[in-house]
């Protein structure tokens, strides 16, 4: 082979090797704990094959429900006035424990 022909195999092959992935490990696992963390948060994996269906209040009654509980927050019930008698009087035993 020609020197040249020979400089430019060699070439090419450091620019091809120059191009190969060296991924450390940690870029690899990037992520991984993350994942992991809101794989552990989900109680049961399975449940969305799980065909049976929830029990507990049927749709309209679950509707009504929620809206009734949002209305409640756009305007307060008025509070009955409350009279108490006798509250914060003296006491005719003066401290004594006895009445």
């Amino acid at each position: 082979m020609k020197p040249l022909n020979l400089y430019l195999l060699l070439g090419v092959a450091v620019g091809v090797s120059a191009c190969q992935s060296t991924m450390p490990r940690y870029e690899r696992e990037f992520g991984e704990s993350v994942r992991n963390t809101l794989q552990a948060q989900i109680i049961h994996p399975e449940a969305e094959n799980n065909a049976d269906p929830v029990k507990g209040l049927d749709g309209r009654a679950a509707r009504d429900s929620i809206n009734s509980y949002q209305k409640s927050f756009s305007k307060p019930v008025p509070q009955p006035s409350v009279f108490n008698f006798g509250v914060g009087g003296t006491s005719s035993n003066n401290g004594t424990g006895n009445q």
